[in-house]
């Protein structure tokens, strides 16, 4: 019986020293584009590795607002989202508008942010999922 007490008591201490790594939590995480993917194909485009910058978000913990960071150009909106079910609706994002290289990527983040449907983390992962043409995939940063 002693033998069994112990084993018992090893394999809890084994097991709460497992732990699995826990998702990113959505807000006041800096998220950085990797890629799109087309929602009709499901062809990925990895972000240029030569632009001069990463597009990033960050959903703000309070006011529901979301910033923005491109390429040249920033900006923000509002979002609301259920931590249930996964759902997200971005809207009313406004940037500024100066043109470089690599700027139609703004473009497909915001039009896409603005059709958002539904998020997933896993990991330090966001899927962003749209109505529109791309799903945005992000790291944490």
């Amino acid at each position: 019986m002693k033998k069994i007490a112990i084993f018992s008591f090893i394999l809890i201490l084994v097991g709460t020293g497992c732990k699995k790594t826990a998702d990113a939590d959505l807000l006041k995480v800096k998220w950085v584009l990797s890629y799109i993917q087309d929602t009709k194909t499901n062809a990925i485009t990895n972000y240029p590795s030569d632009a001069a910058r990463k597009i990033s978000i960050v959903f703000t913990d309070s006011l529901n607002v979301i910033s923005l960071s491109g390429v040249c150009n920033g900006g923000w909106g509002t979002y609301s989202y259920s931590l249930s079910t996964g759902a997200i609706k971005i809207s009313g994002i406004l940037t500024t508008a100066i043109a470089c290289k690599y700027v139609e990527w703004e473009e497909y983040t915001t039009q896409n942010l603005d059709s958002a449907s539904s998020y997933k983390i896993n990991g330090n992962n966001l899927v962003i999922n749209s109505n529109g043409a791309y799903n945005l995939y992000f790291t944490e940063n």
